[in-house]
């Protein structure tokens, strides 16, 4: 047999055997845990807990999410953030908001629910003559299940007479369109769009794409949530993630925690996948969050996974 075809044969093999992993690593959910600490949190916040969901894009954890339900349920958190596209809004896809509806549902019986869009409830809310009709079923859906819409708003968490801020914010659709190098974003958007921080209170900002992390420190933000970014597709030992969703290679910033100065960004690996159905050494994960009064080292424990309920 020629040196080529018996090549040929030895990629087709690798590739296959890639393909059948994948297909099992997009529905291995893990919970990533870490610890936050701050002085500006009051020790009545201690052992405050955060559930962090992103880019389910439609994905499902046993019927009806449930085992993916379950996981935040045992992980019992105060509050749940949604970062954005649990669903997929794309040219070629039909409408389909069940998912959304079922795991909005459930969250929502667990602990008080916060959403910040994704690039693609953007696109279906700016593009409404491309999507005719999905923002208002989305919208009739946040609505039926009082889930506390973030679009460059801030709300107060209240405990014991002490507050965390919470801002979701919602960047311009052209700031997620990556050819080579990152759109500029001009001195004040983030301002103008949800106001400055108060530098004695401890502040979280959801904004799903990490590819402004630099601006998010500079506006000062104490905690960011992101995702987008799928945990890098494919992770490689000691290079991490290989490519995002816009093509962007070893970017550094897809999954995990990242500081700049007094600000950490957690990048949650996200749930589900989309154009790109391919994850490896990437499992999907739930990223829950213990914040820490006084100043103390962060934490980070590695991801444990879920098992289905037999």
């Amino acid at each position: 047999m020629p040196i080529i075809w018996i090549g040929l044969i030895i990629v087709g093999v690798i590739g296959i055997t890639c393909l059948i992993l994948s297909h099992f690593e997009l529905h291995r959910l893990v919970v990533t845990e870490y610890e936050i600490a701050s002085p500006k949190l009051e020790q009545i916040w201690e052992g405050y807990r955060i559930a962090v969901l992103g880019d389910l894009h439609n994905n499902e954890f046993g019927e009806n999410n449930e085992t993916l339900i379950r996981a935040v349920k045992d992980a019992n958190p105060d509050i749940i953030l949604i970062v954005g596209d649990l669903m997929v809004v794309k040219e070629w896809k039909e409408k389909d908001f069940s998912v959304t509806d079922t795991i909005l549902k459930g969250l929502s019986k667990l602990a008080p629910v916060y959403y910040a869009n994704g690039n693609h409830e953007l696109r279906m809310e700016q593009s409404p003559e491309q999507y005719p009709g999905w923002n208002q079923e989305f919208q009739q859906i946040l609505k039926k299940y009082q889930i506390h819409y973030l679009v460059d708003q801030t709300v107060l968490l209240k405990k014991g007479g002490t507050t965390i801020a919470l801002s979701g914010l919602n960047i311009g659709e052209e700031y997620y369109q990556f050819k080579g190098k990152k759109r500029q974003m001009p001195p004040c958007y983030i301002e103008n769009k949800i106001g400055n921080p108060k530098k004695d209170q401890f502040h979280i900002l959801m904004a799903h794409t990490p590819l402004y992390v630099e601006e998010y420190a500079q506006w000062g933000a104490d905690l960011v949530f992101s995702g987008h970014f799928h945990g890098g597709t494919i992770r490689l030992p000691i290079l991490g993630g290989v490519m995002t969703p816009q093509m962007q290679f070893f970017s550094g910033l897809d999954r995990g925690l990242v500081k700049r100065g007094e600000t950490r960004m957690i990048v949650t690996g996200g749930l589900g996948t989309h154009s790109i159905n391919i994850r490896l050494n990437n499992p999907p994960e739930l990223v829950m969050v213990t914040l820490r009064s006084g100043d103390r080292n962060d934490r980070y424990q590695k991801g444990k996974r879920v098992r289905k309920k037999l």
